[in-house]
């Protein structure tokens, strides 16, 4: 249901802006409102991402993988992708902890139990990044990310600090993934991925909203040596749109950037593609709409 009688603002995306809870000191406050507007693209994406590992590791006969999640904020995909966890779990135990009013520090100390409670189900090891200094101390100190770093690299003047760890981790990533970053990180912050990777290229499995184009994207990861394909004819929800306000910011901007809406659309919800990019080779070998079942793309809606 649309939220008209507590309005938005609209940035120049056509999206409602919800900077203020990816800088809370933890993710309470981010479950709360994104969950009030059904957020469900990271539980979507979990088997998209599940299976991308498994032919991962069948491709290159790996076991353990190095996972980089371009705007992880709080961890959650780090936690769906290791725990036996979904959305509504997480919303439930972090909006019972607002309720309590419990102190940052506690729900922390009770949020390293918690998680080191359930068992692991993937062998993956968690680089978050994120331009949200207090989301990726939170993500890191609850033992959700491996590890993290806080910076923009989108910007010419920041980039990657040769002298941090988490830097060096980017060098070894096996799998770069993301669910909604795209739109407010683009080719630069992709480029200086690809750029530290000091092995073979990862692969970048990317869910990306329909008014955000791949182009810039897809046209600098090519050099490097890969090929960008998008799953046709699935799109997956994202969550629905606040109020009329943004519904109107998103379809505006699908205008503007030359697209129809579609029904997923005009129904009121943002609507994600899924992008696949991997070397010429590997793409050649097993193109994108032959490696998922039908199991893992059961949010999505046919197109």
């Amino acid at each position: 249901m649309l939220d008209n009688n507590n309005p938005v603002s609209i940035d120049e995306t056509g999206k409602a802006s919800f900077d203020d809870i990816y800088t809370q000191d933890d993710p309470r406050y981010y479950f709360h409102r994104l969950c009030k507007h059904n957020y469900m693209i990271a539980e979507c994406a979990a088997p998209v991402f599940r299976e991308c590992y498994d032919r991962l590791r069948a491709t290159r006969q790996l076991e353990r993988l190095q996972v980089t999640d371009v705007g992880c904020s709080y961890g959650i995909n780090a936690a769906l992708h290791k725990f036996p966890l979904s959305v509504s779990r997480l919303h439930a135990h972090y909006t019972a902890r607002l309720i309590n009013g419990m102190e940052t520090d506690a729900l922390l100390a009770e949020d390293k139990s918690w998680y080191r409670s359930f068992p692991l189900i993937d062998d993956l090891v968690f680089t978050g990044l994120d331009t949200s200094d207090p989301a990726i101390a939170y993500a890191r100190a609850a033992g959700l990310l491996d590890f993290g770093l806080a910076c923009n690299l989108e910007d010419a003047s920041d980039g990657l600090p040769p002298e941090h760890d988490e830097a060096r981790v980017f060098a070894h990533s096996d799998i770069v993934i993301s669910t909604g970053a795209v739109g407010y990180v683009g080719a630069p912050t992709f480029t200086r991925i690809a750029q530290a990777v000091s092995g073979q290229l990862p692969w970048m499995a990317l869910f990306v909203l329909r008014q955000f184009p791949m182009d810039d994207i897809a046209a600098a990861m090519e050099p490097f040596g890969y090929v960008t394909e998008k799953l046709e004819g699935a799109l997956f929800p994202q969550r629905q749109f606040t109020d009329d306000a943004e519904r109107a910011g998103a379809l505006g901007r699908l205008r503007e950037v030359g697209r129809k809406p579609l029904a997923m659309e005009e129904a009121g919800w943002f609507a994600a593609e899924f992008y696949l990019l991997r070397p010429k080779d590997e793409a050649a070998s097993s193109p994108v709409d032959t490696l998922f079942t039908p199991s893992a793309l059961s949010c999505a809606v046919r197109t």
